[in-house]
């Protein structure tokens, strides 16, 4: 029986020059354990699971209630991550009886579990002897013990506490063999911290980012309105809330996400490295990370064995119109696994929204079918893991709106619920005939597509906008649903990626380029590729400062246009874009164009002073081709259709998918779902064998088919 343990201050320090090491010892000791794929495929091709709270219900109804979730057929379950206050009840005394308990019943019933390390809920003894690990928000006020997520993670105090809990908690579990797994933290990089400890960890940041303070000057353009500073003890964390009429340097704000990033990532970097030194090699961690996470960087994190991540697609938005609210973003699922599956060829969905929520503006109910068609999705697009957040509807605390597998009297699945385990029958049922050594369909690899993405441009572009109009994240979305419309795979992929992979590459808004990537770029045309590049996109180097020079000057010879300026224009004005005989409003943003020769126009602005200026152009360089797409239509089918011309003209078969109409394709299957509000007509290949769904594809269903083999 464990006895509760008491930490020393000497083993503290010990542990905390261990625990937050550096990403190269990480990777050393990384080196002999298996990596994520091997660790998750030991059993199946996507596990099953579901979160349980055992501190949050009776213990005589523990071990019905996972027997309940075997019975249901999930494989594991996920515990501990807000436990903190009955781990660490007392200062320096751990209790693991009770977690130790719920362990060995979640094994008699069969479940493998994931143990979540609780350091985003820290117990109240902490806040009330240690008030400075809360964070302080940009209005300057301190936060305080009752909700999660409050932390500084910049503060050494907290950062101790928990080194010492979750060395405490791997030495317990690391070598059980009843713990599958590890998730660290939850969701994690969703807050600004502005407090003291911040402030000095940023400065020294920025020492190790820059080196001379003179050097940080010239970045962050320190010669505009006095704003240099003499030495880093005098530099504060910019905060864009207390500025009134001007605007903090934009360099600076970038610097700021990037430090924020880097925090988070050297956080969970250190949590890892502490259970790696006590785990068992086939014990493996990873974090959820929320959706495509802009807060984070999970690229910047060297210490996960894959990445994860939270998906609640239906909470009041309503994209596509009509009943779409009730089904789900399009985008959210489709980008999440297209930005997570490249960073380390495997990924999972920790939480999978289970049914109705509670912290939406508007909590609908899902649609029927819309959760079992979420599953099918993540499926087909890789995912080696899936969980629902929770199992048991709460009866008290705020979540209790949130729906779970089971219902209010913790036996009853709900509609939702039943769904769910639906599905992962259906799913499980056809695991076995999937073939993991199939290659892609050559089809479907001439149309393979790289999503070029890079925090530092996203972040760049949120701080100056230049337009109420522009919102960084729905542009992306249009983009990538225009890709999607193809039927092409895609990823997002990094700078530093192998191009060469994808026949085509889109980098839409790339406002901030280096010489090198342009280099790259052109080297990638010229070999054969098809590059798509889209309004703002070149202005400003990698520092984030304009070019001496033409608008847009490292990127007019890879065009082949010159930029005239740029434009927007208030909702009121009247403007647009002519191109094959349609006219498209604009009012976001337009990059006036004017081709060089040897350069096709694809679409014309049709008034205001530039009319007759290109909105459009492409051309041929080497073996491949570059399309310019200069201007943001208010509906974006102007960008659908430019994108899709760059398949055909470069001689690539592709679909003809609405919005919202997903294909993919898995271990020798073929899968759609349809998140549009209208029933879509698949042409399946003649000889198609249908094995799940029918045609017409209905709203918030999925299909699935496998082609007649020759």
């Amino acid at each position: 029986m464990f006895r509760p343990l008491l930490v020393t201050a000497l083993t503290t320090a010990m542990l905390i020059a261990s625990a937050w090491a550096d990403p190269a010892q990480t990777a050393h000791r990384d080196a002999g354990r298996p990596q994520g794929a091997a660790l998750l495929h030991q059993r199946e091709a996507m596990s099953f699971g579901v979160f349980y709270y055992p501190e949050q219900w009776p213990r005589e109804q523990w071990q019905r209630d996972f027997n309940g979730i075997a019975k249901l057929g999930f494989g594991f379950t996920h515990m501990a991550e807000f436990s903190w206050t009955y781990l660490e009840p007392e200062e320096g005394r751990f209790d693991f009886t009770w977690l130790d308990q719920a362990i060995d019943l979640a094994d008699k019933a069969g479940l493998r579990v994931i143990l979540g390390t609780p350091s985003a809920a820290p117990p109240a003894w902490m806040g009330e002897h240690y008030p400075e690990v809360y964070r302080v928000d940009d209005h300057g006020q301190r936060h305080e013990h009752g909700i999660r997520a409050e932390v500084s993670l910049s503060n050494p105090r907290y950062r101790d506490f928990v080194t010492r809990l979750v060395t405490a908690m791997a030495e317990h579990y690391g070598h059980d063999r009843r713990v599958w797994g590890w998730q660290i933290d939850n969701e994690p990089g969703s807050f600004s911290d502005y407090s003291d400890s911040a402030r000095l960890a940023f400065q020294q940041w920025l020492k190790d980012k820059y080196g001379t303070i003179e050097a940080m000057n010239a970045a962050w353009g320190g010669s505009f309105w006095s704003t240099r500073y003499t030495h880093f003890n005098q530099v504060l964390l910019p905060n864009a809330t207390l500025a009134a009429e001007d605007k903090l340097s934009p360099h600076a704000l970038v610097d700021l996400a990037r430090f924020q990033a880097d925090t988070t990532a050297r956080f969970l970097d250190g949590q890892a490295a502490v259970i790696k030194k006590y785990a068992a090699p086939q014990q493996w961690v990873t974090t959820n990370y929320t959706n495509v996470t802009t807060a984070t960087d999970p690229r910047r994190s060297h210490g996960m064995d894959f990445t994860t991540f939270t998906l609640y697609p239906v909470a009041g938005a309503n994209v596509l119109g009509g009943d779409s609210y009730a089904i789900g973003k399009p985008a959210n699922l489709m980008e999440a696994a297209a930005y997570y599956r490249p960073i380390t060829g495997t990924f999972g969905v920790m939480e999978l929204q289970p049914g109705q929520v509670n912290w939406g503006e508007i909590n609908p109910q899902p649609e029927p079918g819309a959760v079992g068609m979420w599953i099918w999705h993540a499926f087909a697009s890789g995912a080696s893991l899936l969980s629902t957040y929770r199992y048991r509807h709460p009866l008290r605390g705020s979540e209790m709106y949130h729906e779970g597998i089971v219902g209010t009297d913790g036996i009853t699945p709900s509609r939702t619920g039943r769904e769910f385990v639906d599905t992962m029958h259906e799913i499980q049922a056809l695991e076995p005939h999937l073939d993991a050594h199939a290659r892609l369909p050559a089809a479907l690899a001439a149309r393979s597509t790289g999503y070029l993405w890079n925090h530092d441009v996203f972040w760049d572009l949120e701080i100056q906008p230049q337009t109420s109009l522009w919102n960084s994240w729905s542009y992306r979305n249009g983009y990538t649903l225009a890709v999607k419309s193809t039927g092409a795979p895609m990823d997002f992929i990094a700078e530093s990626d192998d191009f060469s992979r994808y026949p085509f590459l889109i980098a839409p808004a790339y406002q901030m380029v280096s010489d090198v990537l342009v280099q790259k770029w052109r080297h990638y045309v010229e070999q054969g590729g098809h590059l798509i590049l889209t309004s703002r996109s070149g202005q400003k180097n990698a520092l984030g400062h304009f070019h001496e020079g033409p608008w847009a000057a490292p990127i007019l010879d890879l065009i082949g246009d010159d930029v005239d300026g740029f434009d927007m224009l208030p909702a009121s004005a009247k403007a647009a874009v002519a191109a094959s005989g349609k006219q498209h409003e604009w009012h976001r943003w337009a990059d006036i164009l004017s081709p060089r020769p040897g350069t096709e126009v694809l679409a014309t602005y049709a008034d205001h002073y530039y009319a007759g200026k290109a909105a459009a152009t492409t051309r041929k360089l080497g073996k491949g081709t570059v399309t310019m797409i200069g201007v943001s239509t208010d509906d974006g089918a102007l960008e659908r259709e430019v994108v899709r011309s760059v398949y055909q003209r470069a001689g690539v078969a592709i679909e003809d998918l609405p919005t919202g109409v997903f294909l993919e394709w898995r271990g020798g299957y073929y899968f759609m779902v349809n998140y549009n509000t209208a029933p879509f007509q698949a042409a399946l290949p003649a000889g198609a064998q249908l094995v799940h769904g029918q045609l017409p594809l209905a709203p918030a269903q999925a299909l699935v088919w496998k082609e007649r083999t020759p």
